[in-house]
């Protein structure tokens, strides 16, 4: 016999209350450019306050908030993104971001060249961190000035550093974003949900396409810029250059491979950063002490540090999956997706379409963190694919990349947000420096453009869609086996 129906005074649309004011007052910080972890957490608990005054049964409402609250979902997301903290901050402290402005110095790139250059080495730092806001946030006081010297177009290079942070966002195996659009898309006729290395092998034909379209177009609008004083630049970039930090590429390149032949993400992530502290230790990237430190009866170091800053992320997380648990619970979300498929949905691509314009609309309301935006979509996402027998893979690769569009180069995005701050407080040490508008990377950001185009351009013509077999196996098909 299944639970009993939580019931809501109103109607089971009711239970939509806590979501739609979180998304509210989520979309009134952003506009207000607050884009603060722990007032999101204060709304997402507010919002849960405020949905309670519609249930009729308050026992059994918050005892599926803390169903939700310690779901197997929830709950694997918050201990990967530990773990990943802890991994991406080894690499920051090992230097890695000066090799690979070595190798630029190295190989002489300027202008186009070297526009190219900020969005593929900012696309192996997003990659090896999995922190689209830790790239853009590192990156644009490293090569944001160094381009500029070097006489690239300033637009142009500000979204390429927004593209590469977008293309590790949406591919690599440690990021926010792959964790949450795979653990969240469960299969409908076996156990568990997608594995992180599956969606990511079946990802990477897209994310390469578009960026190859973005690196061309790079190339060919990148380089218009000003050269300047040419004895300023080279003084700039020997400040930013440790060749040994190239070393740290083992470690990510260990990782995605482990990830992508089906070895158990905590494993692989695991094994990376063991061999991230042995290369670093042995390098002399970083000192032990720098890895941990106990003074004065506190902790500190890279290692705690990174774990910490995973904290508010992940209660905000579990705030949101329950969330969800209420719209499940309720019949709410069984109703929606009924609706969806008897007055909207009428085809596998209709399916596909549906599940991508609802990542387009989430990404473009809640574009402050496309994180909070992910987890608040794929729970529709989840369930569509699931009536409509869509496989979990496909499911999180059309939310993975889509999610990773708009909130990359929209005015109000976090991620733009974040840049022109990192650039404006540069800009007494770099007098040079010109400045950005909030909209004036729309255009600019090759990237992400081109990766909702593709992804729009699969759905329409069905290619590489999947089915999911009656064991849960992985059917590439344009029409539905199971029908």
């Amino acid at each position: 016999m299944g639970e009993r129906r939580l019931t809501f005074r109103g109607g089971r649309a009711m239970a939509l209350v806590p979501f739609a004011i979180f998304i509210i007052i989520t979309i009134g910080l952003s506009f207000a450019n607050f884009q603060d972890i722990n007032a999101m957490v204060a709304a997402g608990v507010i919002a849960l306050l405020i949905g309670m005054l519609f249930s009729k049964d308050l026992d059994r409402y918050w005892d599926v908030i803390l169903k939700g609250l310690g779901s197997k979902v929830a709950m694997t997301a918050v201990m990967l993104w530990l773990v990943v903290g802890m991994y991406g901050a080894i690499l920051k402290s090992g230097h890695i971001v000066e090799g690979l402005v070595w190798v630029s110095v190295k190989l002489g790139v300027s202008g186009a060249v070297f526009t190219v250059c900020a969005f593929v080495f900012s696309a192996l730092f997003a990659v090896a961190t999995g922190s689209g806001f830790g790239t853009i946030s590192t990156m644009c006081f490293i090569l944001y000035p160094a381009g500029i010297l070097l006489g690239c177009n300033p637009a142009v290079l500000a979204g390429a550093i927004l593209s590469g942070a977008a293309f590790g966002d949406n591919f690599a195996p440690v990021s926010d974003t792959t964790i949450i659009a795979a653990t969240s898309q469960e299969y409908k006729y076996t156990n568990g949900a997608a594995s992180i290395g599956g969606t990511v092998k079946c990802r990477y034909k897209y994310v390469f396409i578009a960026a190859i379209i973005a690196a061309v177009l790079f190339f060919v609008f990148g380089g218009s810029g000003n050269t300047l004083d040419p004895a300023e630049a080279e003084n700039l970039l020997k400040q930013y250059q440790m060749p040994q930090g190239l070393l740290l590429l083992i470690p990510t390149l260990v990782v995605i491979i482990l990830a992508v032949k089906g070895v158990n993400i905590f494993a692989s992530l695991g094994t990376g950063s063991i061999l991230a502290i042995v290369i670093g230790l042995g390098a002399k990237l970083f000192k032990p002490s720098d890895l941990i430190c106990i003074k004065d009866g506190a902790i500190s170091g890279t290692i705690t540090s990174g774990v910490s800053g995973m904290f508010n992320v992940s209660i905000l997380l579990m705030i949101v999956v329950s969330m969800g648990e209420l719209l499940i619970a309720s019949g709410c979300m069984e109703a929606v997706v009924d609706w969806l498929n008897n007055s909207v949905i009428k085809t596998e691509r209709g399916a596909e379409i549906s599940m991508f314009c609802l990542s387009t609309v989430f990404g473009i309301l809640i574009a402050a963190i496309n994180t909070i935006a992910n987890i608040c979509v794929a729970p529709f996402i989840n369930a569509i694919g699931k009536k409509n027998d869509i496989h979990p893979y496909r499911r999180a690769n059309i939310l993975a990349t889509t999610i990773c569009s708009f909130p990359f180069f929209l005015p109000f995005g976090g991620c733009v947000l974040l840049l022109l701050g990192g650039i404006s407080s540069q800009t007494d040490a770099y007098a040079f420096l010109p400045k950005l508008g909030a909209g004036d990377m729309i255009a600019t950001t090759f990237y992400s453009w081109a990766i909702w185009a593709v992804m729009l351009v699969s759905c329409i013509t069905g290619k590489g869609r999947a089915f999911e077999g009656r064991n849960g196996e992985y059917i590439e098909a344009k029409k539905n086996p199971n029908k």
